[in-house]
């Protein structure tokens, strides 16, 4: 009973608890951890693939601006040529300026406008836009980029210094006053305005602003502090709001987008749309104090009008821009409108693209994936991308997370997998290592069993003690039988060492398998009819098979001896003889305790015993069916096993039947 126990509590728990333990601590939980990690980072895809196509993106439409503002800084610079032509009221004569997109030239002295005497259909547009703040007459909003106030803060110049898109020029040290024409406008975002209409009784000149010290051409461009402000201004919201504030207690108008970007991490419209780009009145003595050239926009009910001035002796000279004409060229700087992935535009201060490509259903010209004001020069201009799908980053996203989420589950399904096949191995490894040394303790006790019995009985006859010749016989006889039992069991421990080893084929020959059968049972009979066996033995006639006879022999052995041991009450062993087909079957049926249900296949297993104890009931070492069916299957057959009816089991040899002489099955 204590062996039965012990059986199955090595069944039960294969592997040891401490391996199991470390399994789970070493390989199990950091697994698991690992998965939900990566689970963890599927569900932020989203935001990932969003900010990633919003850098991809913005970096376009940075681009697009910077073309643009290059295209006005060279303009600026053929402008500021031309109008160093025009000394007075005289040079106007002639009119129309041959240099594009200038529609004509102006000239401002002593608080006079003079234009041309030639009729052009924008003149009268410019005489009401700009004709009373060129004369001083009224102030009109100029616009500079929220980075002014930064400059300010940080100590550099004075704070009206760089407001309005106004041309600063380096300064060389022999000449203060000499242009260097290299920049005409902030770079940073512009936004809107509204023009302070206030007549002036004697249009005062403010103070002058003091210009900054003279500095070398190698000094840092003050675009340089524009740039940080702006960086700083986008990674720090709250430093961002700093800046309008001290923008609006400094007397600057805060103007309004009309663009609101799809992409990022708004907190709230009004902050979507809240412009970069900052206006104050100014008259126009003011602004010839502080700067020397420059282009001044204007925003009415026609939309943006635009003019070019600069310093021309003791007055000023400039051109009116024909915006229709700026318009061209400005969409013929711009990048390729569409691509398989964005649509790329310029919008005006209305909002309206300069080239119209067609949007994708539901799309809004208001509400670009991501945008950027252009420059102050062009308040409420943007550059902006659309996405030509718009649900293009929600199903990159979703795409990730389902390969993120796939890729996680086959990881973690192979990892249980190949722990399950070591758990496996190893449980497998550690029963045959079990039913090994079981097997060793089996066979050396079935070894000394019979070697007692016949040490026993040849001392007793040699001692002379017994008279009797019956008795001697008898003696003989088992140990005859002892010696028989101890060959079997040699026989099948060495067919066990050759099993599954290269060893040399098996030597064939022609023999009947039912008189094989018979014979054997004859040979077996005396003893299990000592036992209380009836043996019966029937055949239909002749099987002729190839095989090898003692092998055959050792398989029809161990499937009586099998029959013997397991049949404890009934003692009966029938075995049969007979066709099936092409195939020679030999049936050995007993009445004993059968096989139970669900074991009729691991029986055939090496070691494989109900009880493997020692002190088990019955003795053996678990070999003799699977050496009985390895032998069996060399020979092209099968060794099988059934329920009898009414109780016991049925054991079948299964051969194929040899064909007549000649026509032997080549092997």
């Amino acid at each position: 009973m204590d062996g039965k126990r012990r059986n199955a509590a090595r069944r039960g728990l294969p592997v040891p608890l401490p391996f199991l333990l470390v399994f789970v601590l070493a390989v199990l939980l950091p697994s698991i951890a690992l998965s939900l990690l990566a689970l963890r980072a599927a569900d932020r895809e989203a935001v990932y693939v969003e900010r990633s196509l919003e850098a991809a993106l913005l970096a376009e439409v940075n681009l697009a601006a910077q073309k643009i503002s290059a295209l006005l800084d060279n303009l600026g610079v053929e402008l500021k040529r031309e109008a160093g032509k025009i000394s007075g009221p005289e040079a106007l004569e002639g009119g129309v300026t041959s240099l594009p997109p200038a529609a004509f030239p102006f000239f401002v002295k002593d608080g006079r406008l003079f234009v041309p005497e030639v009729s052009h259909s924008l003149l009268e547009n410019f005489l009401e836009s700009f004709g009373p703040f060129l004369e001083d007459r009224e102030e009109m909003q100029v616009y500079d980029s929220i980075a002014g106030v930064y400059r300010k803060e940080m100590g550099e110049t004075p704070f009206s210094l760089p407001y309005g898109p106004l041309f600063q020029p380096a300064v060389e040290e022999e000449s203060p006053r000499e242009d260097s024409g290299k920049s005409f406008h902030a770079e940073l975002p512009a936004g809107t305005a509204g023009r302070v209409a206030r007549p002036l009784q004697a249009p005062p000149v403010p103070e002058a602003v003091p210009l900054p010290a003279p500095v070398k051409k190698s000094a840092p461009p003050g675009g340089m502090e524009r740039q940080m402000a702006q960086s700083m201004a986008a990674a720090d919201p709250a430093f961002r709001e700093e800046l309008f504030r001290k923008a609006e207690e400094e007397g600057f108008s805060l103007l309004q987008r009309n663009v609101a970007p799809q992409a990022g991490s708004a907190p709230s419209p009004e902050r979507e749309e809240r412009s970069g780009t900052v206006a104050r009145g100014k008259s126009f003595a003011g602004l010839r104090s502080e700067s020397e050239v420059g282009f001044l926009p204007r925003l009415s009910g026609r939309g943006l009008e635009l003019i070019f001035w600069t310093r021309a002796g003791d007055g000023a000279a400039g051109y009116f821009i024909d915006m229709e004409e700026l318009r061209d060229r400005i969409a013929g700087a711009a990048p390729d409108a569409r691509t398989d992935i964005r649509i790329l535009a310029v919008l005006d201060d209305r909002g309206e693209p300069l080239v119209s490509p067609l949007l994708p259903s539901g799309a809004d010209w208001r509400r670009p994936f991501v945008a950027r004001e252009i420059s102050p020069l062009l308040p409420r201009w943007e550059a902006g991308a659309w996405l030509t799908d718009p649900g293009l980053a929600a199903s990159r996203a979703r795409f990730a997370t389902i390969a993120v989420w796939l890729l996680t589950g086959i990881l973690f399904v192979v990892i249980l997998a190949g722990a399950g096949v070591i758990m496996r191995m190893l449980s497998a490894e550690m029963r045959l290592a079990a039913s090994r040394t079981t097997f060793v303790a089996n066979v050396s006790h079935e070894l000394k069993t019979p070697l007692t019995s016949i040490r026993l009985f040849a001392e007793m006859l040699l001692s002379g003690r017994q008279q009797s010749e019956e008795r001697k016989r008898e003696y003989l006889r088992i140990m005859v039988s002892e010696a028989e039992r101890l060959s079997r069991l040699v026989d099948n421990v060495l067919a066990f060492s050759r099993k599954g080893s290269k060893a040399r084929p098996l030597p064939m020959e022609r023999l009947d398998l039912a008189a094989l059968a018979e014979d054997t049972l004859a040979q077996l009979e005396p003893h299990l009819a000592k036992n209380g066996f009836s043996a019966g033995f029937s055949a239909d006639g002749p099987l002729p098979v190839l095989g090898n006879g003692e092998a055959l022999r050792q398989v029809l052995m161990n499937l009586l001896s099998n029959s013997e041991k397991y049949s404890p009450e009934t003692r009966e062993i029938t075995v049969s003889c007979g066709r099936e087909g092409e195939k020679a079957v030999v049936r050995v049926a007993d009445r004993g305790s059968g096989v139970p249900a669900g074991l009729g296949e691991k029986i055939f297993q090496e070691f494989f015993r109900g009880d493997d104890s020692l002190s088990a009931p019955k003795s053996g070492a678990g070999l003799g069916l699977s050496i009985a069916r390895d032998i069996a299957v060399k020979h092209g057959g099968d060794v099988k096993y059934e329920p009898r009816e009414g109780g016991g089991s049925v054991f079948s040899l299964e051969m194929p039947l040899a064909l007549p002489e000649g026509k032997e099955r080549r092997r």
